[in-house]
């Protein structure tokens, strides 16, 4: 960051004192000229969640991929990240979920959901809420899409930590069958911080959440597991660094929780922008990307989505999830 600091000096006038009729006559001093005080800049109005109307969002997003039937050992794709806010994995959602058509487009491919496809219904008392589709004439062909339950009026989680306003996020997992393949896509997305509104300076600390998903193939088993776990992220807007520590537990379908790993990694903001890329960190066992942004006033919520691969205890793992925090 460069300062400018400007230095005035004071020179001292002299004036000449003209004689008329015997006496001195002195030039009145000139009254100082005062300086206007500066109009502070307005601060931004951003739209909030939950949601007023229909709306319709861009996304940050992480993908994976896997193909074969997990009764049995499946074959991996890679896990990556997209850079920045991206069109090619778009969404629509509502505040009215009785009544509105939920879409999310990966690319071309979409998935359209109604309230007869819900799942998980919104309440206070659910972090997501989540629809499911099944197709009867294809043996194993789904797709699933999970959302932060911050979006619907009057059933926002009762979980603070996720009482989120200017951020959320959706998970799209769906398989094509059985024996085919299958797709796990996680994004966040909301009102992103104005660039003239981003901090230039100072430490913040984000009280954060992290959820995604495991696919890991060992000894020719294959485990799809939900990822939570404890998460800690501090930037650093001075310098533009992203730090984040990640303590991730794992959760196969109708199974127990065990941990996974410790993890850190970090990004960082390039100057004048509201969004961050980075990478996993001293890990031997795990390697991947990172992609994340700003929103709301002052980036006062922050949201990743992130990609890895790895052998963490044996075999052969794809991670993709998404991390959201707030001041």
């Amino acid at each position: 960051m460069i300062r400018r600091h400007m230095i005035m000096s004071a020179a001292a006038a002299t004036f000449a004192l003209a004689s008329c009729s015997g006496s001195d006559d002195p030039t009145p001093t000139p009254s100082p000229t005062a300086t206007p005080t500066p109009t502070p800049t307005a601060s931004p109005t951003y739209t909030a969640f939950p949601l007023a109307a229909a709306a319709s969002f861009n996304t940050i997003n992480a993908s994976t991929s896997y193909t074969g039937d997990p009764a049995g050992a499946v074959t991996l794709g890679v896990a990556t990240t997209e850079v920045g806010l991206s069109s090619r994995l778009s969404l629509a959602t509502s505040n009215a979920i009785a009544t509105a058509t939920y879409v999310i487009n990966e690319n071309g491919e979409e998935s359209r959901f109604v309230n007869a496809n819900v799942t998980t219904a919104p309440a206070p008392g659910v972090t997501e809420f989540v629809f499911r589709t099944t197709d009867t004439a294809t043996a194993g062909k789904f797709s699933q899409l999970e959302f932060l339950n911050n979006t619907i009026p009057s059933q926002v989680t009762s979980n603070t930590a996720l009482q989120l306003t200017n951020l959320s996020y959706a998970n799209w997992w769906r398989g094509d069958s059985t024996t085919g393949a299958k797709r796990i896509t996680t994004s966040v997305f909301g009102y992103q911080t104005v660039l003239t509104d981003m901090p230039k300076t100072g430490t913040q600390a984000y009280t954060s959440t992290v959820v995604g998903r495991l696919v890991g193939v060992n000894g020719g088993v294959t485990t799809v597991a939900r990822i939570g776990g404890t998460v800690t992220v501090s930037v650093n807007f001075s310098t533009g660094l992203v730090d984040i520590a990640l303590t991730l537990d794992q959760t196969p379908q109708g199974g127990a929780t065990t941990a996974y790993g410790t993890f850190t990694a970090q990004g960082g903001i390039s100057t004048g922008q509201n969004q961050f890329q980075g990478s996993f960190t001293g890990s031997p066992t795990l390697s991947g990307t990172l992609t994340g942004g700003f929103f709301g006033s002052q980036g006062k919520e922050i949201g990743i989505a992130f990609a890895a691969n790895g052998t963490v205890g044996g075999g052969n793992q794809r991670l993709v999830g998404v991390i959201v925090g707030k001041k």
